[in-house]
């Protein structure tokens, strides 16, 4: 039996209708997930946390390949037909059900270092990823399923439309060493857009430290956020200073005043964060 004739006897037994807003289409087609597999690089001591397993097509082959797996489901009904599953018995799968936005995974997982691979729909692909980054400590790399436009978003560099707060703060954890383009008939039911699988390998720690991390955050948000607005009138936005004291601070770290802040590279963000840090700009509350 194919993996979509497989879908098509599952929801006819079920009577269960994939949920759009939930951004169900169902992988059924072989090479892909053989592409995601080859990707994992799996080994039988591997713990993998899956995201949005649905009907099991790849966690069980897994099974077959990891040492544990973690299943995280959000759907009242799949979680159900899962259960129901006769390979679902196996031991090695943990079965969780919830939201990956909600679930408290540092409380759920062992202490240990995990490879994570998901289908992300596109409504939460961002909140889910960023997430993910502040778990960065849990795992080791990353294989998501995304919509090509946020797959080009992830990978694009400075002075590109798609680069934006997604761009840099995946960069900070991380390097995309992978990508698979999946076409819409790879799914049931058939989405109207592109699909792109990542493979994102993490860095040991990020390229900003964690005291670091939350001036980049408020810099790049700040950056991005309006971006018509130069370096120096979002930095004034931001920290609530004087004009004269902005654009003193970035000449003295070589940057123009009136840069965008959509010109910085990666390092550039990291290394003005760091001197914010450091400086007396910081006001209570930034």
């Amino acid at each position: 039996m194919t993996l979509y004739q497989e879908v098509r006897a599952a929801l006819r037994e079920s009577g269960f209708r994939p949920k759009k807003s939930l951004g169900q289409n169902f992988l059924i087609h072989e090479n892909v997930i053989e592409s995601i597999l080859r990707l994992l690089d799996l080994e039988r001591s591997d713990g993998v946390v899956e995201i949005g397993p649905g009907l099991g097509f790849l966690t069980r082959r897994l099974l077959q390949q990891a040492g544990q797996v973690w299943a995280v489901e959000v759907d009242d009904a799949l979680v159900e037909s899962l259960r129901q599953a006769g390979w679902a018995i196996e031991p090695r799968l943990h079965l969780i059900h919830g939201d990956i936005l909600a679930v408290p995974l540092a409380q759920v997982l062992p202490n240990l270092k995990f490879k994570l691979v998901g289908n992300l729909p596109y409504s939460i692909s961002t909140p889910v990823l960023f997430r993910i980054f502040d778990w960065h400590a849990h795992f080791s790399s990353l294989v998501l399923m995304v919509q090509k436009e946020v797959a080009d978003r992830i990978a694009s560099g400075p002075g590109t439309k798609d680069y934006g707060t997604l761009s840099v703060w995946c960069q900070v954890h991380g390097r995309v060493t992978e990508k698979v383009s999946v076409s819409p008939e790879a799914f049931f039911p058939r989405p109207k857009v592109r699909s792109t699988v990542l493979k994102i390998e993490l860095f040991a720690e990020p390229l900003a430290g964690d005291g670091e991390l939350p001036h980049l955050r408020g810099l790049v948000r700040a950056a991005f956020g309006q971006r018509r607005k130069t370096l120096s009138n979002t930095m004034i936005s931001w920290l609530g200073r004087e004009r004269i004291d902005i654009d003193r601070f970035l000449l003295t770290q070589d940057i123009d005043p009136k840069r965008r802040g959509e010109t910085l590279s990666v390092d550039e963000f990291i290394k003005l964060a760091r001197a914010v840090g450091r400086s007396s700009l910081l006001t209570t509350g930034n």
